[in-house]
């Protein structure tokens, strides 16, 4: 048997005894058949990943296929809660308006007065009625100061000595660059993904010649400077009772001039509903369990994670237990649904949507009144959904992308079902998804981050800032605050310099 391609080329071919029985035809149609569907899954999902849109939106045109109660259910539910919360107002339809623009920006009047005092009609005397105010949003460029520090010097007729006040700590000992230049150019670095070559090229615009060596040297001595943060936040981190876990590619660079290596930069963080909100990143040139689990030196408590074989190791003592996460299986259904609009994966789809909808009905809730409504509503409904899993996984082909996606689910039910028991426990991953999504953006303009010592500092800098937008803190004041106090600071004081919702910066 000759394949040929569109072009008529020869592409492959297959030689068939000419003995073959019927029932082995049938076997070989079979064989193909299977093959030529798994192919063409394959295909409609490098498609949809090349051309397609990235959002994972999904919306049912009809009331879910699995359970034909769970919208009654949910309905009863929010029912219930409804009577535990205070009663909102009643919403009304409003044109879209022109927000106002900030208050806090200075105002910088000006005044235009009519050309006459007088009326243009019949001349008579204009009486003021009242101001007709219009504000637009304008911009100056940020600007270069010299910050010049004039110390006095006296002398001491008697003894000859001199004397004069001693120059306050600075991060860089007798360097050049303030608190506030230390800041801007780290936050344009590890904030808005500005890679310093660039920082350097806008520079010179202003006159100001800082090549990218110097811009370099500064960001090693921020990292340097703000190392024991990075220790004690990793500290806190540790004590946790629930963390994140993710990690994504970076490129770092390789020992010999020029060449490059695959590294991988390390995420955790503590739910996004915590009462500590903090992140940590941790640059490492593997994705080796090992790394992991050294970082992760005395945490005990439970570790939200994918399917990746690599945290395995850290739940063989049973010091750590480990949950599941939902969206990562409800993305391979996803996949099954937008590549070929799978029923089977609509029926999951929708079971999956139900339970994220009682996710944000009890999202304001505390945790124990959480573990009550989940052990409710959503065990009930997962049971349902992890036996329909069990009778399909025999019904699809077996090389098919929908029964890899079963298969999956099935795999990791055991974790899936650990948000049942603890309120505070999320129902996916999506949170550290969130915090490294960031680093995604700044790794296209990076290209790399340097060598692996370098990569470690800016993961801790980093580490840092995210914990600063997380808790709300604008990073930009917080950083030129502790590059300030950072070098006079006692290190039994440091949790008031960590980026907290408690502590100020001013």
């Amino acid at each position: 048997m000759m394949i040929f391609n569109q072009c008529g080329n020869m592409i492959a071919m297959m030689t068939l005894p000419s003995d073959l029985t019927n029932d082995q035809l049938r076997t070989l149609v079979i064989k193909l058949q299977r093959e030529n569907t798994r192919l063409a899954e394959l295909l409609a999902q490098a498609r949809q990943a090349r051309f397609g849109r990235k959002a994972e939106n999904f919306s049912p045109a009809q009331l879910s296929l699995l359970d034909e109660d769970s919208e009654t259910d949910i309905s009863a539910l929010e029912a219930e809660l409804e009577k535990t919360l205070p009663a909102a107002p009643l919403a009304t339809v409003n044109k879209p308006k022109r927000q106002a623009l900030a208050a806090h920006l200075p105002r910088e009047e000006i005044r235009l007065e009519p050309e006459s005092a007088n009326c243009p009609q019949c001349g008579d005397p204009l009486r003021f009625l009242r101001d007709e105010i219009n504000e637009t949003l304008d911009y100056i460029p940020a600007q270069f100061i010299v910050r010049k520090t004039v110390r006095p010097q006296y002398s001491c007729p008697c003894c000859q000595t001199v004397h004069s006040a001693e120059l306050p700590a600075q991060v860089i000992d007798k360097g050049q660059a303030a608190p506030g230049l230390l800041a801007h150019i780290t936050i344009n670095k590890c904030v808005d993904h500005l890679p310093l070559y660039r920082q350097s090229q806008i520079f010179a615009r202003d006159g100001i010649t800082l090549p990218i060596s110097t811009l370099s040297d500064w960001m090693g001595k921020v990292g340097v400077a703000l190392k024991p943060l990075v220790e004690r936040l990793h500290a806190l981190l540790c004590e946790q009772k629930v963390l994140h876990a993710d990690e994504t590619p970076l490129t770092l660079l390789a020992g010999k001039k020029g060449t490059t290596q695959r590294g991988y930069l390390w995420a955790y963080a503590s739910p996004a509903a915590a009462e500590q909100r903090m992140v940590m990143f941790d640059c490492q040139p593997g994705r080796n369990g090992g790394y992991a689990q050294t970082f992760l030196t005395g945490f005990t408590g439970t570790l939200v994670v994918d399917d990746y074989a690599g945290y395995k190791s850290l739940f063989a003592s049973g010091a750590i237990k480990e949950a599941g996460c939902l969206a990562h299986v409800r993305r391979k259904f996803f996949e099954q649904y937008k590549v070929n609009h799978h029923p089977l994966a609509k029926r999951v789809l929708d079971g999956i949507r139900e339970l994220y909808k009682l996710e944000r009905l009890i999202k304001t809730r505390t945790t124990q009144n959480r573990q009550r409504w989940r052990n409710r509503y959503a065990k009930p409904h997962l049971a349902t959904l992890h036996a329909l899993l069990l009778a399909q996984q025999h019904q699809v082909p077996g090389n098919s992308g929908i029964h890899k996606a079963i298969l999956h689910a099935l795999k990791r039910w055991p974790a899936l079902l650990c948000y049942l028991d603890d309120g505070a426990l999320p129902i996916d991953n999506n949170h550290i998804e969130n915090c490294i999504r960031p680093v995604a953006l700044g790794r296209k303009n990076w290209l790399f981050a340097g060598s692996l010592l370098a990569g470690q500092r800016m993961a801790g800098i980093m580490s840092l800032l995210q914990t600063a937008k997380l808790n709300g803190i604008e990073p930009f004041t917080w950083l030129s605050f502790v590059l300030t106090h950072i070098p006079t600071w006692k290190n039994s004081q440091l949790d008031e310099l960590l980026p907290f919702a408690k502590n100020t910066f001013a």
